[in-house]
Formats: C-alpha cells, structure tokens, sequence
C-alpha cells in the first residue's frame, strides 16, 4: 500500500504567494514562477493544490508535463496543454489569433507539418502564439498554465516557455513550472529569469521534524501522539525532511507489517533500512517484489520505456498477454506504484513518481538492461501506429541504451526529421547530432547512413542560420554522398543548401565555389542546372559585383526558362522573384510583369508562401508607382491566413511609408508601432529598426523634432547602412521644416554618401528632395536634373513631383516662364504624391519664382501657409507670409476663427472679418443689416464685399451670394 498524505503540510507560506500570483494574474498583472526543489520534495503537490484553489475560481487551465515515453519530445508539454485547453474550449475562431493561427495549429497539432506558412514560424511565432491563445482564454477570468517537470522538456519547448516568461507582465497569465533543483538546461532559465525579474522563484526546503511529525500523522490518518515516537525518530533522521520518503517509508512499514494499526493508534514492530537514498529505493522494491514475478517484470519494462507508458507494449517485453498484464498492472496501482494515464487513455499508466521509476530501473544489471532495451525498441518498433510519431525517439534511446548504435542512429534520424518537420530546429539538430555521434564512433557505419543523418543535419542548420556549421560539414556531407553512391542531386542539393547560407550571411566566395562545383556535377541537365542558376542569381544579386544586375537577371531568366519546361514550379517561382528585383531596379511596369508571372505559378500550384512574396512585392510596386495601399493591404490579409508573420511585418512597414508620403501620419504612426512591436515579439531586430526609421521619418514629415531624434537615437546607424540613410533624410526635412537649409543639405549629404555606399541595395528615399534643395540654391544643374529625370528613382511618384518642381526653376531661370510654370502645374498635379512633395515644395519653389517672375508663387505660398499652420509647422508658415508680404500680396491674419474658415476660402486669403461678411452674404442681407449685425460701417462692408467678389472671381453681388451659399459653414 501507499499512504499519501490528504493535505498539504509545512507549505502555507508557499501556496499563499502561489494563490496571489493568481489573483494578481486575474487582475492583469501576469507573471512567471518557476517551483524548483530537489525530487520528492513536493513540487508537484504544491502545483496541484494551486491549480485546485485557481480552478474554484473559474481561472482557465492549461496543463502540460514535460516528462513522457523516456525522451525529450518536441515541444509535448506545450501541445499537452493546448489540447488540454481546447478539450473544454473549443477550438478558437482563426480570426481570434490572426496570423498566429496557423502557428498554434501545427504546435497542437490540428493542421498537418509542413502546411503553408511552416517557413516563417520561428520559435518565437509559436509562443507568441500559445501567449495570444492564453491571453484569449484569460480574458475576464485569468489563465493558469501548469507545466511540470520542465527539466525533462525539449530545448525549443525551452525557448518558447523563456520567451513567455518575458512577455506575461501585461497579459492576464500566471505560468506555473516545476523545476528539480539538480543542473539542468530549465533551471538556468528558471535562474536567468530570476535573475532579470522576468520571473520569480518558490525555493522548497526540506520540512523540518514537527512538519514531518504532522505529515506523518495525517498520512496514518490520525495525530501525531498517536504516532509511535520510535516511527517519528527514524522519519526525523531518514526522511531528512523529504516528503515524498516520509510516506514511502510509512509505506513500506505498514506493508511489512513493523507498523500496524490498533483501534486509532499505530504500533511499532521494528526497524526497517535506514539509509537514504537507498532506503526510498529499497522501500519501493520491496513493496514491487511482493506484487509478484509477472508484475516485476511489467513493472521492469515499463521503466525501460519511461515514466509514462502503453500498457500493450510494456507487456509484449514482459512476455504478457494484454488481458494478463492488466490484472498484475491492477495491483501495482492499488500499490500506487502506478497511476492511470492523466490524459484518460486507458492503454496508456504511469509511475506515480520520477523516484518510483528510478527505483525499478535501479534493480535492473547493466546486461539485463542491455538485453531488455532491445526487446523494448523491437517492440516499440512494432507498436508504431499505436505511439504515433513519438516512437521514433523513444526507439533510437533504447536501440543506444541495447549497444545498436547503427539501430538508434537511423532512428534519431527519422525523429530529428520528425522535429525539424514540427519546427523544432533545436531538438531537431540535437537529435541529429547524437546520431552523428554514434555513427562516428562506430566502425564501418554504412556510408548512405551517414549521407543521410548529415543530409538532415545541414537541413536544419541551414534553416538555424549556422553558417559556421554548415561549412564544417559540408565536407564530410560530401565524401559521405560520394561513398554512398548518392544521385547527382542529392550531391547538388548539398552544394545549394551550402549557397543559400552563402547568401544570407554575405560569404560570397564560398557560396559562388559551391555553384561552380556544382555546376560540374550537374553537366547540362536542365533539371539540376536550373536549380543551380536560381541560387546563383540570388548570390549575384546580393553581391557587391558591379554588373551584379545584369548578371543575377540573365542566371533568372535561364533558371526560369528551364523550370516552366520541366516543370519546377518553386524553382520557377525562386528566379522569378530574383528577376523581378533586378528588373524592378531598371522599369517598375516590366517588375510588376514578371511578379505576376511568380504570383500565377504559385497560385497555380497551391505554393501559399510564393504566393505572400509575390503579392507583397505587387503591392510594393504600386506603393512605388502611386502610393497605393490597397494592394499591400490585399497582400497583408493573405499573409495573416497563412501564419506568414514575417511577411506581415514587412507588409506594415511598407504601409507606413506610404502613409508618411501621403501625409496619413496617423496611419502611418500606427502601423510602424504594430510593426515594430511585432519584430520586438518575433526577436527580429533588423526589422524592429526598420520599423523605429519609420516612427522617424512620421515625426521628421511633421517637424516633431523631440520625437524624431528620440527615435534616430534607438536606430543608430544600423542597418548596413540604412540608419545612417534615414538618419539623413529624417534631419534633413525636418530642418527644411524649420528653416534651416544649410542644416538640411549637410544631413541630406550624408544620405547621399551612406547610400552610395550599400553594396547592393540603393535606399534613395532622400534623393527627390535633395534634387530640390541642390536646384533651388543653384547647386545642380540641367545635367544633374536630366540624369535622375532618366533614372529608374524617376518612376517613383515620391520622387516625380521633386523633379518636375527641379526642372521648373532650371527654365525660370532661363526665362522659360510658360515651359516652368507647365511643370510646376506637373509637380502639383497629383494630391496624392503628397504634403512635403506639394507644400514644402511650393515654399522652396516660390522663393525663386518670384525672384524670376514665373509661375504663381502667390497662390503657391499661400496654399503651403495654409497647410503649415494647420499642422503646427510654424516656421515654414512664417516664411511663406514673409514672402507674400514681399509680394506684395495680402497675408492672412490669423485671428481668432481663422480656423473655422473652410479651407478653400483660406486658400485663397479669406480673412476672419471677411469670412463674418460673406456668411451674412449668404443670406441674402444687405450691406447696412451686415454693418448693424457685425457692428461696422456700411462703407467698410461694401469694401470687404469688394475684395470678397475679387477673391472668389464673382462677377457681381448675385454670383457672390450663390457662391457664398455652396462655401460658407452654417452654424
């Protein structure tokens, strides 16, 4: 028997902060505690009493135990508590995550591995999927996530419960770990946490002897003064406070019969062993030894394969029938040794307790181990359908612990396979690289064996980004696919794999050595050839090359040519998108033609992720072309469906800057923040930079100084280059912003240089203006304004309006006034090329044509003091009125009411006064009522009438009343 004790003893302290914590989380406050101790020590029991005290008050429940089948398996405390969820739940609506859909799907295994948007889901996508999932479940009512043994977990399921733990603060979750105190990959991130305030930590202690006396009581069901002083002294000295040994040694006492039960106090016989550990495993063997031989051996085989285990197989390794093994198995769980399946399954039990387990393996020999892991991996192997895509794993450890390292290293393969398929690049290449370990130690390995455990090895490597690694065994990839004979395109793939990681991480000559080479394996077959060309475009688009363009898009077009022939359709669809950049760089129309031609493809053939790129990069073109939103927003709903994060992200920071060239500055701030919080959870901080240069330049477009520099000071000059590029033109316009030109060009300048120095990618957002500003001070002159009127920057309507007001003060100052004022018409053509383009291109463009007596200036001037002041932009519209003065012009008086005054009478110098007049106007009154409402003379209303009907081009009285009627505001 197994006397447990029915509450919990000597923790109050502890399951009073435990119960705060989640109270605190039901209020908002979430947080992270990591419940460490040594075993036995009552971690679980704690939890379990937590759990039981949260779920009185209706806190959802999400629960997980690391622990399972003898192996770390990917990410298994994480889908255990996901189905534990939506068991009561539900499944919830895609639309309640988003993006992150998908990403929970396949971590609870509710949509196949490998289904669209598997490629962009880092691990960080998976957690913050399983965060948004418990944020939703803990609205209102707080939500508890229970994850035990996490000593046993995987290392990915790791790095989603660290990132977790850093982002609960604001969220209404309280996660609850158990973690043994002895060294381990958990208990350093339940130090690291600890130690950032991430997290906090519940320390327990041993008990001391008078919670031991109280254990031990209620344990026998009775008071500690009934408990014989002779049990109480051996507990106090050999349980040295652990309670899990306090009741495994009443156990065995009771069992033995040295304690046995009078009316309602217990009475002492003799001594047991008294030596701990020992005694804890001596006690339980005792208690496994009077089951019976067939249990022991049930119980031995049931160790082998860990501490939770199916029935059926752990009685094929004992030589039992099924029937025959559930009737021993009843005892050992009367004996509560064993306990049935937490999740319900009845083929399935497990040992009460880690120590339990240890203690029935610790019978077995080392031969006899041997010899039974082999029996367990046969058996294991037998039972596949039944243990599902776990068995690989379990089956590998056993083939290892049985001395068939050849056994275990192919089946470490499968399961690493198995992990890299779920995500899981950390256990995946921990599992590869344990196979790798015992081929190499092995004499004669099998040459395809060890071509294959490599081939899947530098698979996850590549999608890690472990370039270093990847060279390392490159080699000996090679010589392994040599030596096994391997088909010319497993040699190739090898050599690809190697070249992407190439191109990723800049190693240019090494990825351009394993194109060359494999390029001599590849003869002219078209079907290996094309592969190869497309990941040489991509090498050459990215490299510093001079001719790079040219060169990248002929390898496209050959590598695309052979791939619709054969057909390769993700080939196809690789080199169509290398191409279309190179083309893009030159002519966006014939860019957009041939991403088309990528986005049919891929829809053709179902390739959902091409079809994201393809559609993001659509939509960029008509950002480029006509500060389009639409289909950057068709695009972002597409990657939200398909999990495609990543993308998401790159799709908002193209959405901010066309909301910035637009002058949609609220738009535009709110979708570099979700961008930007977005790239902070997914840890991508290339993308958290671009996304601060956004905030940047929102602030720099509205001469919000304080902000801008605020955000320059987060970018730095990151970003090969980019920081430095947008640090120029953010300080540049807001500068122009405060009058201050020379400022401006020096920071403009320093664009220009950061930008001519990028090795392959020309950020230019600057260029337009800095063409203006050049013109306008007499800087750059016709040849300059023809080459980038000829260049591809010419085609992006950002830029248009800057170089149609350039061109139009070159022929104001050539006396070409009727050709200048056509382009300046062309610069304000558009509304929708933007506020800067526009107004702050008007104000610079006035200046001069007023000095050369061309264009409208005036109107020009007053329609940029007009928008100025509307934003709070005040030094430009002083210098626009300082300049109608000069003019000679009317100035607006910005009395109080002048905002009330419709903008396309202020536009035109509408005063307050006048405003008041032409309102009266519109009721058809005449000029003495007027004079008595706004208490003025007749003669100064007649003369405000005048100026009305010269302003709004009436031709008489009548027309200014019909006019008045369809502009003035009514009250």
């Amino acid at each position: 028997m197994s006397l447990v004790s029915p509450v919990l003893v000597g923790r109050h302290a502890e399951l009073s902060a435990l119960i705060g914590a989640v109270e605190a989380a039901r209020r908002g406050r979430g947080s992270a505690v990591f419940v460490t101790g040594e075993p036995g020590i009552g971690k679980s029991r704690l939890v379990a009493e937590t759990a039981a005290a949260a779920a009185r008050t209706g806190v959802r429940m999400l629960r997980g135990r690391a622990a399972a089948g003898g192996s770390a398996v990917p990410f298994r405390p994480l889908t255990e508590a996901i189905f534990s969820a939506l068991r009561v739940e539900g499944a919830p609506a895609s639309a309640d995550l988003g993006p992150y859909w998908p990403a929970l799907s396949r971590l609870g295994q509710l949509l196949p591995l490998g289904s669209a948007g598997v490629a962009e889901e880092s691990l960080v996508v998976r957690a913050e999927a399983v965060l948004r999932l418990m944020a939703m479940l803990g609205e209102g009512l707080g939500c508890l996530l229970v994850l035990e043994d996490l000593h046993d977990a995987d290392a990915d399921t790791l790095a989603v419960v660290e990132y977790l733990v850093d982002n609960l603060a604001e969220q209404p979750i309280l996660l609850l770990a158990t973690v043994r105190s002895e060294p381990s990959a958990a208990r350093e991130l339940a130090e690291a946490a600890v130690a950032r305030r991430s997290a906090r930590r519940v320390q327990l202690g041993r008990l001391g002897d008078a919670a031991v006396s109280e254990l031990a009581a209620y344990c026998l069901g009775t008071v500690a003064d009934a408990v014989p002083a002779a049990v109480l002294q051996l507990l106090h000295r050999t349980a040295d406070g652990t309670p899990f040994i306090v009741e495994e040694l009443l156990s065995a006492a009771v069992g033995s019969g040295s304690l046995t039960a009078h009316g309602d106090r217990w009475r002492w016989a003799g001594p047991i062993s008294t030596a701990v550990p020992a005694t804890v495993a001596a006690a339980v063997r005792q208690r496994v030894e009077r089951l019976g031989p067939s249990c022991v051996a049930l119980l031995e085989a049931a160790a082998v394969l860990g501490r939770r285990f199916p029935v059926s197989v752990a009685a094929g390794i004992a030589g039992l029938d099924q029937a025959a093994a559930f009737r021993v198995l009843r005892a050992a769980v009367d004996a509560e040794l064993v306990v049935a399946d937490e999740d319900g399954d009845p083929g399935w039990h497990a040992f009460r307790h880690a120590l339990i387990l240890e203690a029935v393996a610790g019978r077995l020999l080392p031969g006899e181990r041997v010899a039974l892991s082999r029996v367990a991996a046969r058996a294991v192997q037998a039972a596949s359908a039944q243990l599902g895509d776990d068995w690989y794993q379990l089956a590998a450890g056993l083939w290892s612990a049985g001395a068939d390292p050849r056994r275990a290293a192919a089946l470490f393969t499968r399961a690493g396979r198995r992990a890299t398929a779920q995500g899981a690049l950390i256990t995946a290449a921990e599992l590869l690289e344990r196979g790798l370990g015992l081929l190499e130690g092995t004499a004669g390995s099998p040459a395809a064996a060890t071509a294959e455990l490599l081939e899947a090895l530098v698979h996850v490597l590549v999608l890690r980004g472990d370039a270093d690694r990847v060279f390392v065994l490159g080699p000996r990839l090679d010589e392994a696919l040599a030596a096994a004979g391997a088909e010319v395109s497993r040699q190739i793939a090898a050599r690809m794999a190697r070249a992407r990681v190439a191109a990723s991480t800049g190693r240019w000559d090494e990825g351009f050595a394993e194109v060359a080479a494999a390029r001599l394996l590849a003869g002219e077959d078209a079907a290996l050839t094309a592969p190869i060309d497309a990941v040489d475009a991509h090498l050459v688009f990215l490299s510093p090359r001079p001719d790079r363009l040219r060169a990248a898009e002929a390898l496209a077009t050959r590598a695309v040519a052979a791939a619709e022939a054969i057909p390769l359709p993700e080939v196809a669809c690789e080199a169509l998108e290398i191409k279309a950049r190179c083309v893009r760089h030159q002519d966006l129309t014939a860019g957009q033609r041939v991403f088309e031609r990528a986005l049919a493809i891929a829809e053709a053939h179902d390739l959902v992720l091409w079809r994201v790129r393809a559609l993001l990069e659509l939509g960029v073109i008509e950002k480029l072309r006509h500060s389009e939103v639409g289909p950057l927003l068709r695009a972002r709903e597409v990657a939200e469906s398909a999990g495609a994060v990543i993308s998401v992200v790159w799709i908002d920071l193209h959405l901010a800057t066309v909301y910035i060239n637009v002058g949609r500055y609220g738009e535009a701030q709110a979708a570099a923040v979700r961008a930007g919080e977005r790239a902070r959870q997914l840890r991508m901080r290339e993308l958290e930079l671009l996304a601060t240069g956004a905030r940047a330049g929102v602030a720099a477009s509205q001469g919000r100084r304080d902000e801008m520099e605020a955000a320059l000071a987060e970018l730095g000059d990151s970003v090969l280059g980019y920081g430095v590029e947008v640090w120029g033109w953010a300080r540049g316009a807001c500068a122009l912003l405060e009058e201050e030109r020379e400022e401006a060009l020096h920071h403009l300048r320093a664009s220009a240089r950061a930008d001519e120095a990028l090795p392959n990618v020309r950020a230019s957002g600057y260029s337009g203006l800095y063409l203006l500003v050049r013109t306008v001070i007499g800087e750059a002159s016709w040849a300059e304004h023809d080459a980038y009127a000829d260049s591809p920057l010419a085609q992006v309507i950002l830029h248009q309006p800057f170089v149609a007001w350039s061109r139009a003060v070159l022929l104001g100052r050539e006396g070409r006034a009727n050709e200048a004022a056509k382009a300046a018409a062309e610069a304000l053509g558009d509304p929708a090329r933007g506020p800067i383009a526009r107004y702050l291109g008007g104000r610079l463009v006035a200046e001069v044509a007023l000095a050369d007596g061309w264009g409208e200036p005036v109107e020009w001037l007053r329609a940029s003091e007009e928008y100025f002041h509307a934003q709070g932009v005040t030094r430009v519209a002083a210098a626009c009125r300082k300049l109608l003065r000069q003019a000679g012009a009317q100035v607006t008086q910005r009395r109080r009411g002048h905002d009330a005054i419709p903008r396309e009478l202020r536009q035109l110098g509408v005063t307050v006064r006048e405003y008041d007049v032409l309102r009266l106007v519109a009721d058809r009154l005449g000029d003495r009522e007027i004079a008595e409402r706004l208490f003025l003379s007749p003669r100064t209303v007649e003369k405000h009438v005048a100026s009305l009907r010269a302003r709004t081009g009436q031709a008489d009285r009548a027309a200014l009343v019909s006019y008045a009627r369809r502009h003035v505001r009514r009250a």
